[in-house]
């Protein structure tokens, strides 16, 4: 079974099209975060999340109107080197959820490929943008962290989605992850999936709305539980 998209946002931040971001410690807002079949490209835009506070009708795409980015409530500064990130053609360091061997899982199309494929944004779901991974030396220059929504397995069959930490390498042009926040198992036939139905990132804490396995939503927050970025439900 297919996920449907499902919008569901608190508009806390100024959704610009085409801006840029500061990069002070500030939360970072996701729309929408469902998982049907196909891949998110750059010129795909995701739908807009409605204000409203009922039921959400199934977002549409228009091929007219790009994708609002989040950004910050400060002046615009120069575009972040992760938020040029393209991707659904990313190279990442260190996402063993897609149950890769080597070191990187290089996406393509939105997708790494595989017989059990591990899709990148998937459903039109977009990055979060905000300063919430411990950046080592303690005395670097901040920057700009981002998490994205990973899905791993096929469509038809059971899936688990993840939200995912990347960060700058050290040498400031790898995109490398953090350990992820993992989704529940699907049910046993896979045809009941959780989903991560919005994200945001709220100081240095993750919360999420999610549709459980019996179709009803609820919010989920994460916290670090170590310095390993390991990340803990409370």
């Amino acid at each position: 079974m297919r996920g449907k998209l499902l919008s569901g946002v608190v508009l806390t931040l100024t959704f610009v099209s085409g801006c840029t971001s500061s990069v002070d410690r500030v939360g970072g807002e996701a729309v929408p975060a469902g998982s049907p079949a196909g891949s998110a490209s750059p010129s795909t835009p995701g739908a807009l999340a409605p204000t409203s506070s009922g039921p959400s009708a199934p977002a549409t795409r228009s091929p007219t109107r790009e994708a609002p980015v989040t950004r910050t409530s400060g002046p615009a500064t120069q575009e972040s080197e992760i938020r040029r990130t393209n991707w659904p053609n990313a190279v990442i360091r260190g996402l063993k959820f897609c149950g890769e061997s080597d070191d990187s899982v290089s996406f393509r199309n939105g997708s790494n490929g595989l017989d059990v494929p591990c899709r990148i944004l998937p459903g039109g779901a977009r990055p979060v943008y905000a300063e919430f991974i411990v950046e080592e030396p303690a005395n670097a220059p901040s920057t700009e962290d981002a998490l994205v929504l990973v899905e791993l397995g096929n469509p038809d069959a059971a899936r688990r989605q993840a939200l995912v930490p990347v960060q700058l390498a050290d040498n400031g042009r790898n995109r490398q992850a953090w350990p992820v926040i993992l989704g529940d198992d699907s049910s046993p036939t896979g045809d009941r999936v959780m989903t991560f139905v919005s994200y945001r990132v709220v100081g240095e804490n993750v919360e999420a709305t999610v549709r459980k396995l019996d179709g009803n939503t609820e919010t989920r927050r994460w916290r670090k539980a170590d310095g390993s970025g390991n990340w803990e439900r409370y």
